[in-house]
Formats: structure tokens, sequence, C-alpha cells
């Protein structure tokens, strides 16, 4: 008799299903006050309809539907708190089923849970979503020491969120996390949206906040951050310590020219002593064969350094510029899942080579305004 052949994987290695979370657990919702939640430049301003979308909703009429339809998607942001509880668990429900055929399904729409040791984040488990259901409960942690200990939930990188809540034990204590310094501020592209990070937490900003240990917001819109002034008229707004912008992969070299001008401008007018840091974009694997989008690649990165070096010699000492080139190794397996967006190794090598850059640059921000006159 030949024996039944099993329809999912999870069926035959129990390593591959989602642990319900139990039934007992007090649930608190993310916008609860015993949880304190970062990444969200406007949350006061939404908070009253709990609402993850990264920007306000009075902002939409400038706009494009692609921009708006992005700022759904809660990239960065994450849960932070502080529990004794041995056990963890997820609600998480989203507002939409889908799947992207080059990313995986837990970095768009799944949630990492992260705990601290010391100066040190780890992973601690992962919210696997599930392909036939909006809404799933997944235990991260069990049986652990009941001791108090930091932990942060990362959110979707690619999805919109209807909620999510924290499932503990009814005798555990929760409370939020204190608020961090002044935020570093990201603007971009897939890139910096996350795509296509295995896990959220795992994309290079979100590791640079973790680094840095300070707050990041980031407003990567995939495909669609293109130095629009009506963005940067609401960026700045933000008052973050530092103003990244790393958009190059979005736009063409003409329009490299037309808008990093007047974006810069924009925040100067708002921040004239902020760090503001010009990225170059990454080396895609098609420029190992095609000369076109090489030459394409070098031009805008020529575009950004007479932009730089033109508002330097004007006297703007606190602008930056980080080549895009020294960020990736161009070819090397498992940097990008399809030539273009990193893998989340590829993530971890951008954090790497950016987290010292950033940290000096901060260093210096605080000394020259610290720095007794003359």
């Amino acid at each position: 008799m030949t024996a039944k052949r099993p329809k999912r994987l999870d069926q035959i290695d129990k390593n591959f299903r989602n642990r319900n979370g139990k039934s007992s657990l007090l649930w608190i919702d993310a916008f609860d006050k015993r949880i304190s939640l970062h990444g969200l430049a406007w949350l006061r301003e939404n908070h009253k309809r709990k609402d993850f979308r990264r920007f306000p909703d009075r902002a939409a009429p400038g706009l494009s539907e692609a921009v708006q339809f992005l700022s759904h998607c809660p990239a960065s942001v994450f849960l932070s708190f502080f529990t004794d509880a041995p056990d963890i668990s997820v609600d998480l429900t989203v507002a939409e089923l889908g799947q992207m055929n080059h990313m995986a399904a837990t970095g768009m729409s799944g949630a990492e849970l992260y705990f601290r040791e010391g100066s040190q984040w780890h992973p601690a488990g992962t919210v696997r979503p599930c392909f036939t259901e909006k809404r799933v409960t997944s235990s991260l942690i069990e049986n652990a020491p009941k001791e108090r200990r930091e932990y942060r939930l990362y959110l979707p990188l690619y999805q919109k969120i209807e909620r999510v809540a924290i499932g503990v034990s009814s005798s555990s204590k929760v409370e939020p996390s204190p608020a961090t310094a002044k935020p570093i501020f990201f603007y971009g592209t897939s890139i910096t949206q996350g795509g296509c990070a295995n896990t959220p937490g795992s994309d290079f900003v979100s590791q640079l906040g973790r680094t840095l240990n300070t707050e990041v917001i980031n407003f990567g819109f995939s495909g669609n951050g293109k130095g629009e002034p009506e963005v940067a008229q609401l960026i700045r707004e933000i008052n973050a310590a530092a103003f990244v912008l790393d958009y190059a992969a979005n736009v063409s070299p003409d329009t490299m020219q037309k808008t990093l001008p007047d974006f810069i401008s924009l925040l100067r007018e708002k921040h004239p002593t902020a760090p503001i840091i010009l990225i170059g974009n990454v080396p895609f694997n098609q420029t190992l064969w095609d000369e076109k989008c090489w030459r394409e690649l070098e031009r805008k990165r020529d575009i950004q350094m007479e932009v730089y070096l033109a508002r330097k010699t004007s006297g703007d000492a606190h602008l930056y510029f980080i080549d895009g080139h020294g960020l990736l190794p161009i070819g090397q397996s498992g940097v990008f899942v399809d030539g273009i967006h990193p893998t989340s190794h590829g993530f971890a090598l951008m954090a790497e080579r950016l987290a010292p850059q950033l940290a000096r640059i901060l260093l210096w921000t605080r000394r020259s305004t610290l720095a007794p006159r003359i």
C-alpha cells in the first residue's frame, strides 16, 4: 500500500510550524502605555486611530499614490518594552495576503523579536506569516528564566498592519523602554525600506539603530523615493540627529541633478547644523556586464560629489558624502537576492561599513555644538 503523501512540509517537519500562543496569556496592544513604539515620526498625531503609518494623514494630498500606499508599511518600526515574562507570544494581523517572488515572507509580512544582553541585541524568534489567513498568533519565547529583560519587536517591512499585540503571563511585569536620543532619519529606496531582508530587524537601517544605540526613522519607499520637494517639506518637520539621503537608485542622473540641491536646501532652512549625509548608489551585479548601467551609476555619483563639493565650498560644514561603491562587494555570492536587493547578509555588510562613519559624524557634531566659542 502506497503511503499518503503529505500536502505541506510543515506536516513532516515540526520546525516549520508556527507555535501558537497560549490562550491564557495577557494580551497588550502595541499602543498600550506599557509598550513604547519607535520609528514613527508622527506617532502622537496618528495615535488616536492606532495607525502605524509613517506619514501623517494631512500629508496625503501632496504625495503620489505609490508613496501613500508604501507609507503604510512600518519599515524599521519596533515595539520596545521590558518584561520578566518567561513566555512571550505575538498576535499579528496584516491588511492583505500576498507575497513577492524574491523576498522571504518573514521579512515582508512577519515580525521579529530581539532581546538585549548588555550592549548586544540578539534575535529571539520570528513570527512566520500564514498564506491563507491575515491573522497569525505565534509563541516566540517559552520557558525563559523569569528575569527582567529588554525586548524589541520589529514589524513587517512590506505590509500594512491592522493590529499587533504582545502576549505574556498575567503575573508578568511589562514596562515601556525609555525614549532614546534624537533619531537618525533615512530617506531612500526599496533597499532603504528593507527589500529584501529575510526578517524585519535585519534590514540595514534597523541594524544601524541597534549598533549605534539610537532610534531610526525609515522613509524608504520602494521604487518611489525620488527626492520630491513635497517629501522634503515633511521630513524637515523631524528633529533628527542626522538626515541620510539614499535615493540614488530610484532616479536618473538628470533627476538627481534636478532634485538633490533643492532637497538639501529645504532641509537646511530648518536644520542649519544637522548632519546631512549623501549615500551613493551601491553597485548592482548588472554593472559587471552592462556598461550603460555602470556609466549611469558613475554619473549619479559624480553629481552627488559635485553638489557635495559645491556646498562645502560655500560653507556647509555639516554635509557628508559616503560612496555606495564601498558598501557592498560587487559580484559576491549571497549578497543580493536578485542582483539588486540585498539579502540579510548584504544588509549586515552595509550596516557594518556604515556604522563607524555615522558614529564619527555624530561624535564630531556633538563636540562642535559643545565646544566653547572663542
